[in-house]
């Protein structure tokens, strides 16, 4: 793949890219993909002066104006209190989807949890018009009767950056958005809900598993699913240059925030910092003139953006952040095999490390599919999906041990 990254098309933006790779240039974008508008942040995404300790309260909800939605949806946006871990306090918004005509009685959920858009609140999918794009199975979900809470991820500073692939952080706001929404009045919600993740999603889909059961016991989540997951970062870094080029900022922006042994200028390679502090102030996807700055600052330096492995700090969080640690509920992971983004052989190695320390897990894979067509309308994974979801919700066992499947 070259190192400069370019654009990808709507159908990828919310899909929860990893990052924009290879496949429509800029010119094409504009000339196929339906207008998107993207709001700045408003008064809604200010925090209270006095914001409550306890995490998943509802602070504040509306119902979302001028947004594109499937047939048949309706949705909200919601503010809500979460923590980033156990000494950082944080609010959050999230999106709330759901059918138009609800069937009777309290209604499961779809966690969903978004890849990479950028650091900052004004690229988050809550702000743009199109706020369902990349959501797999949309049609299918308002058909089952299904709720769909989305978080953006949390802030603890207006502006950002949120706790990007922290999985602690990551889930916590899933987790939270989850337990807000049960408290609208519009909608009336059990328990359960399934987690589904696409890229950075995917990764804080197997941490809100590897999280839930300490952190919130009263959200019964019934499964976990990461597509294409950046599942092992520090193995996508180390073996993808165009990823570390472009992504290596948000890590470095991120990680100097909310962890005291790593800072920016260490983490990122001397010949990068220029672009780096840029880059992590941008946009992945719109307003358009961000991405293209992206693109032109990444031709800047030759190579990565991080300094991996001389800082020691930096790798060692990355690898705390793997998900690897044991999730007790049933988990999918699925992996396009055309994806130049997460490498197949990737997902695969952190598959086959998670079978041989006794996870029980399905890994499912899609012939010809990339980072961003693997959650396109019409993929292959869509009613496998369904049916593995609903499987859960009617509290049907996995199998144990692990299984490979291709779709």
């Amino acid at each position: 793949m070259p190192h400069s990254i370019r654009l990808l098309s709507l159908a990828m933006l919310q899909a929860s890219l990893l990052i924009a790779a290879a496949s429509t240039s800029p010119q094409t974008l504009a000339a196929t993909a339906p207008a998107v508008e993207v709001r700045a942040p408003d008064s809604f995404y200010d925090p209270p002066a006095n914001p409550p300790a306890k995490p998943g309260v509802l602070l504040r909800s509306e119902p979302l104006a001028e947004a594109s939605l499937p047939a048949g949806m309706r949705g909200w946006r919601i503010q809500y209190s979460t923590s980033v871990d156990d000494h950082t306090p944080a609010t959050a918004v999230a999106t709330v989807f759901a059918p138009t005509e609800m069937p009777a009685g309290p209604r499961p959920v779809i966690t969903w949890e978004h890849g990479t858009t950028g650091l900052v609140q004004r690229c988050m999918p809550s702000l743009i018009s199109v706020p369902t794009e990349g959501i797999p199975a949309r049609d299918k979900i308002v058909k089952a009767g299904w709720v769909v809470v989305a978080t953006d991820y949390s802030f603890t500073e207006k502006g950002g950056p949120h706790p990007y692939i922290i999985g602690e952080g990551e889930a916590r706001a899933a987790l939270d958005a989850t337990r807000a929404a049960r408290q609208m009045p519009e909608l009336s919600l059990d328990e359960r809900t399934v987690v589904w993740g696409h890229s950075q999603g995917g990764h804080s889909a197997l941490w809100t598993g590897i999280v839930a059961p300490r952190y919130a016991p009263d959200v019964k989540v019934l499964g976990v699913v990461g597509i294409a997951p950046a599942a092992n970062m520090k193995d996508i870094l180390e073996n993808n240059v165009a990823v570390n080029k472009r992504l290596g900022p948000y890590i470095a922006q991120a990680y100097s925030r909310f962890y005291p042994d790593v800072k920016f200028d260490q983490a990122i390679r001397p010949e990068a910092r220029v672009a780096a502090h840029e880059i992590a102030g941008l946009c992945g996807f719109f307003p358009p003139q961000d991405p293209q700055r992206i693109q032109a600052l990444t031709t800047t330096f030759e190579g990565p953006s991080l300094n991996l492995p001389a800082d020691k700090a930096l790798a060692a969080r990355l690898e705390q952040n793997t998900a690897n640690q044991p999730i007790p509920m049933p988990e999918l992971i699925i992996q396009g095999l055309a994806d130049p983004v997460v490498l197949p052989s990737i997902t695969q190695r952190y598959v086959d490390e998670r079978c041989k320390a006794s996870q029980r897990l399905e890994y499912w894979t899609v012939a010809e599919r990339d980072h961003g067509t693997i959650v396109r309308p019409g993929t292959p994974l869509e009613q496998p999906l369904m049916d593995w979801t609903q499987a859960r919700f009617d509290g049907k066992a996995q199998a144990q041990g692990c299984s490979t499947k291709p779709l």
